[in-house]
């Protein structure tokens, strides 16, 4: 089943020009290069590109990653993913409360 992608910069720079080898394949050596200093990430085989094409024949690669099916419920509820985006942003930033251990519970029962 097709799904649409979510364009989340329309500001597109050219970075080069490619034609198909005699296997009707395209060297993604260039891009990949630029996409390396844009998201200051390796990539490796679990790299994964999203392809998508519009009705003018224009195609667009999104990076993607996999997510462990026990996490994917999150990413279906976006209350949740957003309290937790928050939390994670209020962590980096300093504002938490230290709760101190709570190691005594450790033994408790849990109902």
């Amino acid at each position: 089943m097709a799904s649409t992608a979510t364009i989340l910069n329309e500001s597109f720079r050219r970075i080069g020009d490619v034609s198909l080898d005699e296997r009707k394949r395209i060297s993604l050596s260039k891009a990949l290069e630029s996409l390396k200093e844009i998201l200051g990430a390796g990539l490796d085989e679990t790299f994964r590109f999203g392809i998508y094409i519009n009705e003018a024949g224009q195609l667009l690669l999104s990076p993607e990653v996999s997510v462990p099916m026990h996490e994917l419920w999150l990413y279906r509820n976006p209350e949740a993913l957003k309290m937790v985006v928050k939390g994670l942003e209020e962590a980096r930033e300093g504002k938490h409360i230290d709760q101190g251990s709570f190691e005594k519970y450790a033994d408790d029962d849990i109902e």
